[in-house]
């Protein structure tokens, strides 16, 4: 797997290791203690993070953007992307929008990162890229999104600085990422419930989750079996176009139904990015933990980028989406579903995601842990 690493990354990380364990004199002291971890971390030229909508992803990608080292893409696998002009990345951030989705402010368009691309009229990004192929295992092909994500890496290469992808749909893809391009990959995690909770903002993102959904269903047909309502719209809709089925979301898929959905996707997108993760950031233990905030802290300094997160506030939702017995059966249901019907969906390293649970929300953790282990429920009852 070749990293691409050029001379000039090599010399600043080389830097940034004599900055942080001194100068040692020949015979003194020794740097064993210095992993392959450590030293890849301080090497690569290419970072990745592989987040959800609503999960964080716009504060962690602008504290990252602040740095002036990196090339930070916001959200690369946006279907907008393919509509981005010259005015569009060169103008200033949207403050209606902004003020909507609660976003840190920005003066620069969210897509000012890409405006040597769009002039040179080089981005190579098809909309098509952002859900028609949602999961990839990691030896599968897709030289379309890898030749895509290779000029954003050229890109930031030719402009000496490091390139940063902040992705909201990578996730069950990361693995793939992973193998195919190496770099330094972080995986994103807000718990489930906010995270749905927080859907509710705008329907964009309850509609898309829904297009993601079928498109699963139709590589792995049995993956929402446990959901009666979906089963019969997926199969009454297989033959119509997809704008129409957009349409009739609302009036077939039910709030229950559509959480029932997000629950699945949820576990199998946080179990493949967690497998394949060098670093997880915990979007509600950054919010209220100042121990997982030194963490992250120190873990972004090795990667020649020190942030700030004691600002990190990511909201708790008061809003009572089910009562507290039946959001618990669903987790049930989803997390059974994970290890049965929708197993294809989680290509998981089980033992990687476990060593990751203890830097988790006690939601995520548990309906992590629940999708790993056969035969217990979220109230600790056995299901054999």
């Amino acid at each position: 797997m070749a990293l691409g690493i050029t001379l000039l990354h090599v010399a600043h990380r080389l830097d940034k290791l004599l900055n942080l364990f001194g100068n040692f004199s020949a015979g003194s002291q020794k740097i064993s203690h210095i992993s392959d971890m450590d030293l890849m971390l301080m090497l690569a030229d290419r970072i990745f993070v592989h987040a959800w909508w609503r999960s964080g992803s716009t504060y962690i990608w602008s504290k990252l953007r602040k740095n002036g080292s990196f090339i930070c893409y916001y959200e690369p696998l946006h279907e907008k992307n393919s509509q981005l002009t010259i005015d569009a990345v060169e103008g200033a951030a949207n403050p209606e929008l902004v003020r909507i989705f609660r976003h840190p402010t920005q003066k620069e368009s969210y897509f000012a990162e890409y405006a040597a691309l769009v002039r040179s009229t080089n981005l190579q990004f098809s909309p098509a890229l952002s859900y028609d192929r949602f999961l990839l295992r990691p030896d599968e092909r897709d030289d379309e999104l890898r030749v895509y994500i290779a000029g954003l890496l050229k890109a930031a290469s030719e402009a000496r600085r490091t390139a940063v992808l902040c992705f909201c749909r990578s996730q069950m893809r990361s693995g793939w990422m992973k193998k195919t391009f190496g770099g330094v990959h972080v995986a994103q995690i807000r718990n489930p419930y906010d995270q749905w909770a927080s859907f509710h903002v705008e329907p964009y993102f309850r509609n898309k989750m829904l297009i993601i959904a079928l498109k699963l269903r139709n590589l792995h047909p049995r993956s929402f079996a446990h959901i009666e309502g979906f089963e019969r719209f997926a199969r009454s809709m297989s033959k119509y176009p997809a704008p129409l089925i957009r349409q009739l979301f609302d009036r077939f898929i039910d709030e229950k139904d559509a959480l029932a959905i997000f629950l699945v996707v949820w576990t199998t997108s946080a179990l493949q990015a967690i497998s394949f993760a060098d670093f997880v950031i915990d979007i509600d233990r950054l919010s209220t933990d100042p121990s997982s905030r030194r963490n992250a802290s120190r873990w972004f300094e090795t990667i020649g980028c020190p942030i700030d997160f004691s600002d990190c506030a990511s909201p708790s939702s008061n809003q009572v989406l089910f009562p507290e017995n039946e959001f618990e059966r669903m987790i049930d249901e989803a997390t059974e579903a994970v290890r049965t019907n929708a197993a294809a969906l989680a290509i998981t390293d089980a033992d990687v995601v476990r060593q990751w649970l203890a830097s988790l929300s006690p939601l995520s953790s548990k309906v992590l842990r629940l999708a790993l282990e056969e035969g217990r429920s979220f109230q600790g009852k056995s299901t054999s």
